[in-house]
């Protein structure tokens, strides 16, 4: 079976370089609510590994008896929460919970018992009602957004959870979003609670645990591989996770017990490669990113060196330095492009030049 998993949205078996984040995490949140982790925004840029990290920490704290409740961010926030909490919980808690004045929640959903339209100030109250019963059977719950984004149901949400941290309910939030999300939210006033929140950032995979993570599985699969070609194989990765699973997903696919990895299997490889992080995360990136924002990029993939001075990138554009600052910042904050010395920046992303350089001649072309 193959050890890599390159599917987004699904825990890999190889699961690297995030460990001590999870069970730091997790050690913290569970011994207590009076904690800066107790509402955690966790970002990256697309493929980095963030809902894998979430998977993870939620498979713990179920172990742990935690009510794990995982929310969509873009539909009817409040229901689901309410739904899904009936559904948890104990026989005699549910019992309680249908003694909730004014709402009978049951198997099919939640339904209030006035005349009246469902409210925000009525989920307040019911809610807050259900929350207080948890508390007291010593019960503890985490609320789950993947991928969240700046959206109406989630500025309700996040007004009625504000007010759950202040009125000391036993409940947590952990997010997952894209750092242009993040920062989208964090400019709304009613969600200006995320400016206070702990951040998890996710930074490029340590070379040497991958190549360590490379060689143990591919030795565990009888395939030869020598040190330099390991290098080589990491490299191609620039530490990004996704293309981390994808490389090795594609070796192991094209190789068998006994086989040899060498330079020419790699070369052969490099333009599935390419073709898969294209197809699976590049051009989705790239079609997200303003017309200015490519416009950088652009200019950027059109010099010959991998590190690009800023001064090429404005004779490139034409555009004024405080200008270009801007998107280059933009650029810094969506994990896109890095800081390569002093008035130099470079691509983070493996092969994302070529792709840009590719891609763009769609753009032009109106695509």
């Amino acid at each position: 079976m193959n050890p890599f998993n390159p599917n987004f949205g699904r825990m890999p078996q190889l699961f690297l370089d995030r460990d001590q984040i999870v069970q730091d995490y997790v050690t913290e949140i569970n011994e207590g609510f009076d904690t800066p982790v107790q509402t955690t925004v966790i970002y990256g840029v697309r493929g980095a590994g963030k809902t894998a990290l979430l998977t993870d920490i939620c498979n713990q704290l179920q172990q742990r008896d935690w009510l794990v409740i995982n929310l969509i961010g873009t539909g009817e926030i409040l229901a689901s929460l309410v739904s899904q909490l009936y559904h948890m919980v104990t026989p005699p808690l549910q019992k309680a919970f249908n003694h909730i004045q004014g709402v009978q929640v049951a198997h099919i959903g939640v339904s209030f018992t006035t005349e009246t339209p469902e409210t925000t100030a009525q989920y307040q109250f019911i809610l807050m009602t259900m929350l207080r019963k948890v508390a007291a059977h010593h019960m503890r719950v985490m609320l789950v957004i993947d991928e969240v984004k700046s959206t109406k149901s989630m500025r309700t949400f996040a007004s009625l959870y504000q007010l759950f941290i202040r009125e000391n309910l036993p409940v947590a939030l952990i997010m997952t979003g894209l750092p242009e999300n993040i920062s989208e939210l964090q400019n709304n006033s009613v969600l200006t609670f995320l400016l206070r929140s702990h951040r998890i950032e996710l930074h490029p995979l340590n070379p040497a645990i991958m190549i360590q993570s490379f060689a143990k599985k591919f030795s565990e699969g009888k395939r030869q591989v020598s040190m330099p070609l390991l290098n080589r194989i990491t490299s191609l990765t620039h530490g990004y996770a996704y293309a981390f699973q994808l490389i090795g997903y594609l070796i192991w696919k094209h190789t068998q017990a006994g086989d040899v990895i060498d330079e020419r299997l790699i070369n052969d490889l490099l333009p599935e490669y390419q073709l898969g992080l294209s197809r699976n995360a590049y051009t989705k990136i790239y079609q997200d990113l303003s017309e200015h924002d490519r416009l950088f990029i652009r200019a950027m993939a059109a010099e010959s060196t991998a590190k690009v001075k800023m001064k090429q990138i404005q004779e490139r554009t034409h555009k004024p330095v405080n200008y270009l600052s801007n998107y280059r910042q933009r650029l810094l904050a969506s994990q896109i492009i890095q800081r390569a010395g002093y008035g130099y920046v470079s691509f983070t992303l493996p092969l994302f030049k070529e792709f840009v350089q590719w891609y763009g001649a769609y753009d032009d072309a109106g695509f």
